[in-house]
């Protein structure tokens, strides 16, 4: 991620640490959300953190940070677990995946997971710490202009990440497809893999296309679209027929509910993709079935597990294996995934897990959704358009393999989240001070047309 050939190099790890306990610090002592700015590219930027792997507790600055914005808010007396649309839904999620996870470790003969050195523990506890960032966020950017300067993060981070993978491309030869080419992409957001970031670039790919769409200012609005289109590359040169995928299915989306002229374009490339694409991507999602319709080796092993899957679930319907089990359990080919991620939701859960699940994610679509068609102000809108944009785009990619408990791949949606939550707010007036600044404004604009100022109630 960082230049090798630069001299102060080797310094780098050493300002990123020292940034840190400073913005460990400055949340406490001084403002939450520094915590949340320092976090946000270091979510994304999983290799900047391997910078960091061998300082005390470097493996842990992500959870030291949050801890930190926690202490901050408690200190001023506020909540750490903010009122949000998903409150009560995350608070029982959060319950039965541990209570799950203590099944999970019935199923697999082996101790409850209490032990800080257990695997299985380690790993509910990094997926808990997505939702956490829900809330810390809600709680700490109560300003539209804090909401921008988190966005703004999330947008130059892409950035500094696209660079990255456009450095490692550009020179490449894509005239035929090979394995070799996909390598060379994958490890950029760390261990999520090629798959996993071209997950990634469809979701902020779509996500910039909702801000764009929204957006009045037409320097802000090309921005977006420039970072979209950038975007868009990076997706295209990783060779990944599910990241495509997804990203197709979220254009269309946008176009059905907000840009109509999306659905043109969408229309004009699949008309004439091939002619538009490297030859290297046209041979790729080619290759799915080969000239007799028999499925590549990729597609193939798919299927098979989904059929291995098939046999657990009928063993155990409603209740599961427990939380985090697949991995620990011999499969066909020696994998360790199901592939397909609501795959591996209701063989490790059953039936009541993966309707859980289900709820969060149908939870999340609509309530960005109803933000943007409920929003007054545009950016508010582009905000809860993004997100339920970036559910669709995740909903997609989640059927071809685990995209969504990795942070780096999905942690920017919690992010939105946390951000939908407190727009949700503005939007209400459910602030003294929200209520306040928008009387006043509105007030002045009655006045200045000779109308009588609304009361607050009214707003």
């Amino acid at each position: 991620m960082f230049d090798p050939h630069i001299g102060l190099y080797s310094f780098i790890p050493y300002v990123m640490y020292v940034m840190g306990i400073a913005a460990f610090l400055l949340s406490i002592f001084w403002r939450p959300i520094v915590g949340i700015y320092y976090i946000i590219p270091l979510i994304l930027l999983q290799t900047a953190r391997y910078h960091m792997i061998n300082l005390p507790l470097g493996k842990s600055v992500v959870d030291i940070i949050l801890l930190g914005v926690a202490l901050g808010l408690m200190v001023r007396g506020q909540p750490i677990f903010p009122k949000t649309p998903w409150s009560l839904l995350l608070y029982v999620y959060a319950v039965f995946t541990f209570a799950w996870l203590c099944l999970g470790s019935l199923s697999l003969h082996s101790e409850l997971p209490f032990s800080p050195s257990d695997p299985r523990l380690a790993d509910w506890k990094n997926y808990m710490v997505m939702p956490m960032i829900l809330f810390l966020v809600a709680a700490t950017a109560k300003e539209p202009r804090q909401m921008k300067v988190v966005t703004g993060l999330m947008c130059i981070t892409t950035l500094i990440l696209n660079r990255s993978i456009w450095n490692t491309v550009s020179g490449r030869d894509f005239s035929s497809f090979s394995y070799d080419l996909q390598e060379d992409v994958n490890g950029h957001i760390g261990y999520a893999g090629v798959n996993g970031l071209a997950t990634y670039e469809a979701q902020i790919a779509v996500f910039l296309l909702a801000l764009a769409a929204c957006e009045k200012k037409w320097l802000l609005k090309l921005g977006y679209i420039v970072l979209a289109i950038f975007s868009m590359r990076c997706l295209l040169y990783s060779l990944s027929r599910e990241g495509y995928l997804a990203f197709l299915v979220g254009c269309l989306f946008l176009g059905l509910v907000k840009q109509r002229a999306l659905l043109v374009l969408l229309a004009v490339f699949l008309s004439m993709w091939t002619s538009l694409v490297p030859t290297a991507v046209e041979q790729r999602v080619n290759m799915t079935y080969d000239q007799r319709g028999q499925l590549d080796h990729s597609a193939q092993v798919r299927v098979d597990l989904w059929e291995e899957a098939q046999q657990a679930f009928d063993s155990r319907p409603l209740l599961g294996l427990g939380f985090d089990t697949y991995a620990y359990t011999g499969h066909v080919h020696g994998y360790k995934d199901s592939h397909n991620f609501f795959v591996k939701v209701v063989v490790e859960t059953g039936i009541v897990g993966l309707l859980l699940f289900l709820w969060l994610l149908f939870k999340t679509f609509g309530t960005g959704y109803r933000l943007f068609r409920r929003a007054r102000d545009s950016f508010v809108a582009s905000l809860g358009l993004g997100l339920a944009a970036w559910v669709v785009c995740a909903a997609v990619a989640n059927f071809f393999g685990d995209r969504w408990t990795y942070i780096q791949v999905n942690g920017y949606m919690w992010v939105l989240g946390g951000l939908v939550s407190r727009a949700w707010v503005i939007e209400r007036g459910a602030t003294p001070v929200a209520l306040h600044q928008n009387a006043f404004q509105c007030s002045c604009a009655d006045e200045s047309e000779g109308l009588e100022p609304k009361s607050a109630a009214a707003l």
